[in-house]
C-alpha cells in the first residue's frame, strides 16, 4: 500500500495531536495473551502497519512496511501507575512516525482494577478507531476471530458538492497559493522533531473526567427531548454558560460609571464524523466551527435551543470548510501552520490559512468530541468491559478540550488542558459546567 495523505495532513507536524482511549478489564488475563491480541489485531488493520514517507517534493505519503514487530514490545506491563500519568508523560515524547509508531498499548495492573491504556498519533485514526481496535484486541482475547481490515483513507472528494468554496472565498485562495509559491518553504522531519521538543519543554497538561451513571444520563436524556434538542446540545451549552460566568468584565466610562464590557461569543469547534460503515482505522473527523455567547437574559432551555439551531441549521458550505480549505492547499503550507503557531516561523500567507483554521498562538475557545454511543460489546467471552473514557488532544485552536463517551449507559465527560496561569480557571470552568448538567 501507498497512499497519498490529504486530509490527515494537518495532523503531519501539529505537536500535540495525541489521541487517549482508557478502557477498565474484568476478567483473568495473562500477559503472553494479551500481547498475542494486541499483535494480531494491529496486524489485522492494514494502516498501523504503515509508516509515514514524504518525498523530495513535499508530498506525504502512507506506505506499508513489512510487519514482523515482537509482540513482547507492543505492551508495556505496569503495575500501580496512574493513567494520567502516564499520559502526561507520553504526550510529550513525538512518535516516530517514519518507522511506523504510531500507537502505544499499557497494561495497569493494580490492586482492585486491570486497564487498557491507548496512546495514538492522530495518523493512526479517529477516536472511533479506537475503539474499534480495542473491539479486535477483545475478540482476541476471547478466542474469537478478527477479520482484516485494508486501509480506506477519506478522501476529499467525498465532500458534498454543497460544501465548494464561494467565489470570494476563491479568489482569496488564488491569492494564498500565488504568495505562497514566491514565499512559502518546506520543513523536514528533523524540524519537526526540534518544533516537538521545543513545544513540550517544560509544559504539562491535566486531564479531568465526571461520570454520569445511569439515572443522571436518563435525566439529562429526558431533559433534551423534553426541549426537542440532543444531549450534545444541553452538554455544549453548559460549557458556554461556565465560560460566559467566568468572563464577566467590568469596565469604567468616561463619566467614572461602571459597565460591564462586551463579551465576544465563544469559538466552540465541535468534532464530528465522516464514518458511514467502515469498521478499519482511519481519520474520518472533520471540525465544524461556530460562535455562540451564552445569553444571560434568557434561560437555560431557551439558550440550549438558539444554539442547537445554530448547529443544525448549518449549510454543508459553512460545516466543511475546513476541510474543503485543506484539499485545496500544498501540503507544506499546511505544515507551516503549526511552526507559526508555535513562533518558530513568519509568513503573513500561513497568518492568513490559520486564521482560516481558526489557529492563533495563544488559541481560545474549546472544542468538544462526542462519541455518543461507544461501538464496542460489553462482554467478550468471560470478559467485561467498563469506564471508557477517550481523551482528545490538546490543539492550536483551542484552549479547552472536552471528550464525552457514551458506554453502556454510562456517560463519561473529560476535560484536557495545558497547566499554565490560566489553570485555576480552566478547572473552574469545567467544574461549573458539570454543576450545570447535574442540577439539571
Amino acid at each position: 500500500m501507498k497512499e497519498r495523505i490529504e486530509k490527515e495532513r494537518l495532523h503531519l507536524f501539529a505537536p500535540g495531536d495525541v489521541l487517549v482511549t482508557h478502557v477498565e478489564i474484568e476478567g483473568i488475563i495473562f500477559e503472553e495473551k494479551l500481547r498475542e491480541s494486541v499483535k494480531n489485531a494491529v496486524s489485522k488493520n492494514e494502516l498501523l502497519n504503515a509508516r509515514v514517507v514524504i518525498d523530495k517534493n513535499g508530498s506525504a505519503y502512507y506506505e506499508t512496511q513489512k510487519f514482523d514487530e515482537n509482540p513482547n514490545d507492543m505492551v508495556r506491563i505496569l503495575h500501580h501507575v496512574y493513567w494520567k500519568d502516564i499520559v502526561n508523560e507520553q504526550e510529550s515524547i513525538a512518535f516516530d512516525l517514519d518507522h511506523g509508531e504510531l500507537m502505544r498499548f499499557y497494561y495497569l495492573i493494580n490492586e482492585e482494577k486491570q486497564e487498557f491504556l491507548l496512546i495514538a498519533h492522530a495518523f493512526a485514526g479517529d477516536a472511533i478507531s479506537h475503539a474499534l481496535l480495542l473491539n479486535d484486541i477483545m475478540k482476541g482475547l476471547a478466542d474469537m476471530p478478527v477479520k482484516a481490515k485494508p486501509a480506506m483513507l477519506c478522501r476529499m472528494d467525498q465532500l458534498p458538492k454543497e460544501s465548494q468554496l464561494s467565489f470570494p472565498e476563491k479568489i482569496k485562495l488564488k491569492g494564498i497559493l500565488h504568495n505562497w509559491k514566491k514565499e512559502g518553504t518546506g520543513f523536514s522531519e528533523e524540524e519537526y522533531y526540534q518544533l516537538h521538543a521545543k513545544v513540550w519543554k517544560n509544559k504539562k497538561t491535566y486531564i479531568q473526567y465526571e461520570t454520569f451513571y445511569k439515572d443522571a444520563l436518563y435525566r439529562l436524556a429526558m431533559y433534551a427531548k423534553e426541549h426537542q434538542v440532543t444531549v450534545n446540545s444541553v452538554i455544549l451549552t453548559a460549557f458556554a454558560k461556565a465560560s460566559r460566568e467566568l468572563r464577566h468584565a467590568v469596565v469604567v466610562d468616561e463619566s467614572g460609571r461602571q459597565q460591564t464590557a462586551e463579551l465576544k461569543p465563544d469559538e466552540i469547534a465541535m468534532v464530528l464524523s465522516m464514518r458511514d460503515d467502515y469498521d478499519g482505522m482511519g481519520d474520518y473527523e472533520y471540525t465544524y466551527s461556530f460562535r455562540y455567547l451564552y445569553d444571560e437574559t434568557l434561560d437555560f432551555a431557551e439558550n440550549v435551543q438558539k444554539l442547537h439551531n445554530n448547529i443544525h441549521l448549518s449549510q454543508p458550505r459553512e460545516r466543511y470548510q475546513q476541510l474543503v480549505w485543506l484539499r485545496e492547499l500544498p501540503g507544506e503550507l499546511v505544515d507551516s501552520i503549526h511552526f507559526q503557531a508555535a513562533g518558530e516561523y513568519m509568513n503573513p500567507v500561513t497568518g492568513e490559512v490559520m486564521k482560516q483554521f481558526g489557529i492563533s498562538t495563544t488559541p481560545k475557545g474549546m472544542a468538544v468530541t462526542n462519541l455518543v454511543k461507544v461501538p464496542l460489546s460489553a462482554k467478550y467471552g468471560s470478559y467485561k468491559l467498563r469506564n471508557y473514557v477517550y481523551v482528545p488532544p490538546v490543539l492550536a485552536n483551542a484552549r479547552r478540550i472536552i471528550g464525552i463517551t457514551t458506554f453502556q449507559g454510562i456517560m463519561n465527560i473529560s476535560f484536557h488542558a495545558i497547566q499554565d496561569e490560566f489553570t485555576p480557571n480552566s478547572r473552574l470552568f469545567y467544574q461549573k459546567a458539570i454543576a450545570c448538567l447535574r442540577a439539571l
